[in-house]
Parts: C-alpha cells; sequence; structure tokens
C-alpha cells in the first residue's frame, strides 16, 4: 500500500487535515465516525491499494483539523466537505461514511447529487431511534476527558468483547484519539465542547430529517450492516425497523450483513465478505 499524503486546506472557514492515498480515479472520499478521524480510513486504504485514490479528512474539532468554539452540525460540515473537494479539484465522488460519516454522507449525497457517483453506508444513515439516542448520550455524558497513561486508555477496549478481533487499525485508531501532554496525562483529541455541540438539540434534530432525503439521493447506494452494537450484542445500531427505512426510501440500495461485527469493527476488522462487497460496488477488481 503506498504512503498517504497528509495536509491542510482551508475549508469554508477553518482548515482542515486531510490524508491523502494516491491512486487511480474515481476519488474515495471517507467520512469518520462522530469522535473519530481519518485515520479510521485505514483498512480501506490498504484493501484500495492504490486501486482508487482514497481522501480521508478530519472533520471540523476531530484530530489535525481546527476545533473552534461555535458552530457545529451537518450544515456546517456539509459547506465544509464542499469547500474541501473544491480545494482538490474533486468534482465527483464516490463517498464512504462511518455511523456519523454515513449521515453526512446521506444529506451531501441528497443536497449535492452531481458530485456523488455512489454512496457506501457503514452502520449508519438512519436517524437514531430514542432508545438508542438516550444510551449514547448516557456514554457521552459520562465519558472521561483524560486518562493518567496510553496505556490506561487502551486497556478500556483492548479485551472487550465488541473490540475483537482487536487489529492493528482498531490500535492506531484508538490511539489517534488522544494527544500527550506535558505532564505525562493523555486527553482527547476531540474537545468535550464539541461533541456536546454535535449532540445539541438543534443537531439532533438535523439528524431526524435524514429520511426526508432518501429519496433525493439518486447514486447507487451500499449499507453495510454491523450486526452487533456499540454497547452489546443485542443493539445494532440499524435495526430492522431502520433498515426498513432506508430501503424505502432508497430503493436501490443493497445491503450487506455482517453478523459478527460491532459498530466500531466493522470498519478494522478483517472480513473477506465485506471486502469483495466493497470492492465490486466500487467497480475494482479483486486481487
Amino acid at each position: 500500500m503506498s504512503a498517504h499524503l497528509t495536509y491542510r486546506v482551508m475549508a469554508y472557514r477553518i482548515r482542515m487535515l486531510v490524508r491523502d492515498w494516491q491512486g487511480e480515479q474515481p476519488t474515495v472520499v471517507f467520512l469518520h465516525h462522530i469522535t473519530a478521524n481519518g485515520i479510521e480510513a485505514l483498512r480501506l486504504a490498504r484493501l484500495l491499494n492504490g486501486r482508487r485514490r482514497l481522501i480521508a479528512p478530519d472533520l471540523r474539532g476531530r484530530g489535525g483539523s481546527d476545533m473552534p468554539f461555535g458552530e457545529y452540525g451537518m450544515a456546517i460540515h456539509l459547506l465544509e466537505l464542499a469547500a474541501t473537494l473544491d480545494r482538490l479539484n474533486i468534482s465527483q465522488c464516490t463517498l464512504v461514511g462511518h455511523s456519523f460519516g454515513a449521515m453526512l454522507g446521506v444529506f451531501f449525497a441528497a443536497q449535492h447529487p452531481e458530485r456523488v457517483s455512489s454512496l457506501v453506508l457503514i452502520d449508519g444513515g438512519a436517524p437514531p431511534n430514542p432508545e438508542e439516542l438516550q444510551r449514547l448520550n448516557a456514554y457521552y455524558d459520562s465519558m472521561p476527558y483524560r486518562y493518567p497513561s496510553l496505556d490506561a486508555y487502551i486497556d478500556r477496549y483492548k479485551n472487550q468483547p465488541l473490540y475483537q478481533p482487536y487489529t492493528e487499525e482498531l490500535d492506531l485508531l484508538l490511539r489517534s484519539n488522544l494527544r500527550k501532554q506535558a505532564d505525562g496525562s493523555y486527553i482527547r483529541q476531540m474537545a468535550r465542547y464539541v461533541l456536546d455541540a454535535e449532540r445539541s438539540p438543534a443537531a439532533v434534530a438535523q439528524w431526524q430529517q435524514l429520511p426526508d432525503c432518501y429519496a433525493q439521493v439518486r447514486c447507487p447506494v451500499l449499507i453495510v450492516r454491523a450486526g452487533m452494537g456499540i454497547f452489546s450484542a443485542d443493539d445494532p445500531v440499524l435495526t430492522e425497523e431502520a433498515l426498513a427505512l432506508m430501503q424505502a426510501g432508497m430503493p436501490q440500495a443493497e445491503l450487506l450483513n455482517v453478523p459478527e461485527a460491532g459498530h466500531t469493527t466493522i470498519v478494522t476488522m478483517p472480513h473477506a465478505a465485506r471486502d469483495a462487497a466493497i470492492l465490486r460496488f466500487l467497480g475494482v477488481e479483486s486481487v
């Protein structure tokens, strides 16, 4: 796999860090989940292996991108995604989004159908139901932001069943979530005020508009669903009701279930059927 370039582009009103794995056209753009960053695209980059160019920006408030106080939510992310594509002279692309990134992908494909040739939604793209939203809010409200060591953070996940198999890609993703402080402790790369703003009532109200967007998505769609959830094997993010809603609104959508995957490992674990489905959908020959 070719090494990626890392650079910053001025996107709307902020600088965004972009990882760029060079390859053939058309370009694939990866959109990460709510607390992650572009390193989450590493497994996909290794799968594509230069057969497609892969762009993975850190969204506003994450990773190496600017983290301003103020505006967050889908509307500002859509402006900055369009500005990033403009800066990189990408007129049309395949969007691959995971979780929060999948929601962003649906909105972008609905608002800019001429710019999205195909759409891959990985365990996301539907508004969370009230029970899921309550669990997420309880989790994020209690989530620590400072850790005495990097190992103390990694150990929270390393042996959890929902984070198996614990791969190199998952380890690098988790490590990229933290940065070291002068006193030797580690804090999250994403500040609490960013996550709070992304979950504000106004932001969540935007998520509820997703079903209105489905009919405006004109491109081919692949939904990759993890059979297990964020907190247990019994709470998949894409419930049967959510899938029915998505497929009714986007009848062109294909569906791949990965029963053994959790919400995070769906993008970091090795999985032959998932890889084959993505490569076929992108028109890339397997090797």
